[in-house]
């Protein structure tokens, strides 16, 4: 026979095995119910006019978040259309201050082949609902009812007609995907953008040669070389610049050149030109003077009347006769008439 203390011991064991089994009972029984077994619930209520893909166990959610599950559905017995089903939620107590007052519920599904569950719209009230209330349904549009079938079928037609026009090679897609004229001249584009891109990558080429050899990094170093030379130069006093810097005498002499200028200018503000008006006032007297010699002599007759003009003119042209006559036959004037 076993002695006394294996026989404690296998109980012991057998006892640690049962409570180990019904912890994970629990736990298991826990999880699937969601975590929400110790959880203080309240029942809502909500009238639909169709109960179809909804059963006890679907989901509540408000604004998408999981507050509950249905827990009864069945006949109301009311003769409203609207209020033909029954549907009792069973909700979290906790989650009742996030439903509004004013919120609407709507039956809804995840996917097309989707269960179907409860959707609460929360509203604008300050006030939360009560338990034991019920919440107002609002029913959703039906595909078939929004779907505008002549639309829908113009839709078709032309969604045919635009394949039967790529089946038949009529237009760009249609010649693109049964011809090969466009693909042929797509390739051709692309070839001469190859050789685009491999003539600009040719070292023979000025873009070549700035990519591929180092011309151009020559030339730019060769221009900072020489500027830091000329800085080199200016900053051991060699040229103008060198000794305006470095060599006090150039800038002595500068200053010198700029008093004296200043002095010139100074002096010029000082001259009585510029100080004061009599020489402007003597000047200006003179220059009317003039004017109105130049005015007295433009009124004398000889200049204000053209009868001296027209003698003087008349003159002149009696004088050129005369002449062209003596050019012609100069003897006519060598005649010596004799009585």
């Amino acid at each position: 026979m076993p002695s006394a203390q294996r026989v404690k011991w296998a109980r012991f064991r057998v006892g640690a095995v049962v409570v180990s089994a019904c912890a994970i009972l629990a736990t298991l029984v826990y999880l699937l119910v969601g975590g929400s077994l110790l959880r203080e619930r309240t029942v809502l209520f909500l009238f639909i006019p169709d109960a179809t893909g909804l059963g006890p166990g679907s989901p509540v959610r408000v604004d998408g978040i999981g507050v509950g599950k249905v827990t009864s559905v069945a006949l109301s017995g009311s003769g409203q259309p609207d209020r033909v089903v029954k549907v009792i939620l069973s909700v979290d107590r906790d989650h009742l201050s996030e439903i509004p007052k004013d919120s609407i519920a709507q039956i809804s599904a995840d996917s097309l082949v989707g269960d179907d569950f409860v959707d609460v719209a929360s509203g604008k009230s300050g006030e939360h609902i009560r338990p034991g209330g019920e919440i107002a349904y609002q029913a959703q549009a039906e595909l078939l009812k929004t779907l505008d079938l002549a639309q829908f079928d113009k839709q078709l037609r032309t969604l045919d007609a635009v394949l039967s026009d790529i089946e038949a090679g009529r237009g760009l897609v249609g010649q693109f995907v049964m011809g090969e004229d466009l693909y042929h001249g797509l390739m051709q584009q692309v070839g001469e953008i190859e050789r685009g891109a491999r003539a600009a990558a040719s070292t023979a080429t000025p873009a070549g040669q700035a990519f591929y050899t180092d011309r151009l990094y020559r030339d730019v170093t060769g221009a900072l070389a020489d500027f830091d030379k000329d800085l080199a130069r200016l900053q051991s006093g060699q040229g103008p610049g060198g000794r305006l810097i470095h060599d006090p005498a150039d800038y002595q002499s500068l200053l010198q050149t700029a008093a004296a200028l200043r002095r010139s200018i100074a002096g010029w503000h000082a001259s009585e030109f510029v100080a004061a008006d009599g020489l402007y006032t003597e000047w200006n007297s003179r220059l009317s003077s003039f004017i109105q010699t130049v005015d007295r002599f433009g009124a004398q007759p000889a200049l204000s009347s053209s009868q001296v003009y027209d003698s003087l003119n008349g003159a002149a042209k009696q004088l050129v006769d005369g002449l062209r006559d003596f050019r012609r036959n100069p003897k006519k004037f060598f005649r010596v008439q004799v009585f």
